[in-house]
């Protein structure tokens, strides 16, 4: 089967990398920022109604990348369509090996905001045909009226960019009496790149000395949520398997924490024996905690905490096709 892919760039081509997110002009996210790759099906394609007398119909659906990270050439889009027989509308022979996954790898650039404003990210489109490189059509003979479901399932890898503000401080005197400029416990803001995983709670907690430098120690616990339509999975996984993965990888909800940063600086504190934290969520939510040091300076200060989400995820369209009897089309 061949595919057909179109990269459109959305109004506006923007140049500025994923890592360039996090300067004055990011806007806050809320739950209705939680888009990552959408996907759906064109009108009409397939339509609402076929025939079983091989009447040829279109099968496309759109990517559209809402979220804020940029997916490069080595980051593919795997679309799968599933729900149907391939062999019954020509994508496959029979007796065959048969896969419906089309793959986008030209890139996918993310939304972004300038001055405030949302520029849309990159759209394209995949569309399927049969083996022989024509339309697909049905081709099997019915005694009545069947509904079909096309499902159409994107598999990605993406990241989500989370800032919050820290406050560090040697003077425990100022912290109890009020007169800091910054607090230590507590709760903090914290901004989002538009995806589908969100740091939804930031909390800052004091956490004694480093016995060997006797710099003050932090602990910072970061609430993550799913709050997209779809699912992540671990990105120990390759894209292309997402449609083939246990029940178990499926279902696990990892989300990978990438590094963590505080003033530009990496904390390899974060790290879990040398290796990147893997967070499972359960229904939906679940918290990590980093321990670090902080260099002391005279007074309060305060500093921009980063804390960077990998992960792969996947999500469906669904589309109801009724295949008319061709007695009653």
């Amino acid at each position: 089967m061949s595919t057909k892919v179109i990269s459109v760039l959305a109004v506006f081509l923007l140049v500025f990398a994923f890592s360039g997110c996090t300067g004055t002009d990011e806007v806050e996210s809320t739950t209705g920022d939680a888009n990552g790759i959408y996907i759906e099906f064109m009108p009409g394609a397939p339509p609402q109604q076929i025939s079983e007398d091989d009447t040829a119909f279109d099968i496309s659906v759109k990517l559209d990348n809402r979220g804020e990270y940029d997916l490069s050439a080595d980051e593919p889009v795997s679309v799968f369509l599933l729900g149907i027989n391939p062999m019954t509308v020509g994508l496959c022979e029979a007796g065959s090996e048969c896969s419906t996954e089309e793959i986008h790898d030209e890139g996918l650039g993310g939304a972004h905001y300038v001055n405030n404003e949302l520029i849309p990210g990159e759209i394209a489109y995949i569309n399927w045909q049969s083996v022989d490189d024509s339309l697909p059509s049905y081709d099997l003979a019915i005694s009545s009226d069947q509904t079909l479901n096309f499902v159409a399932q994107a598999c990605y890898s993406y990241k989500t960019m989370s800032t919050s503000k820290g406050c560090f401080s040697d003077n425990a005197y100022a912290q109890a009496t009020g007169a800091e400029t910054c607090t230590i416990s507590g709760e903090k803001d914290a901004t989002n790149t538009i995806a589908p995983i969100q740091i939804t709670k930031v909390v800052e907690n004091p956490a004694g000395k480093n016995k060997e430098t006797a710099e003050s120690k932090y602990a910072f616990t970061f609430t993550i949520e799913n709050l997209g339509d779809g699912i992540p999975f671990p990105i120990t996984k390759s894209i292309n398997e997402c449609t083939r993965l246990g029940v178990a990888d499926l279902n696990s909800n990892q989300i990978t924490i990438e590094n963590v940063k505080v003033g530009g600086v990496e904390k390899d504190e974060c790290l879990r024996k040398g290796e990147p934290a893997t967070i499972t969520l359960v229904d939906n939510k679940g918290s990590y905690t980093c321990t670090f040091s902080q260099p002391s300076i005279s007074g309060d200060y305060s500093e921009i905490v980063e804390i960077t989400l990998s992960y792969n995820y996947y999500s469906q369209t669904t589309k109801q096709v009724v295949v008319k009897n061709s007695i009653d089309f």
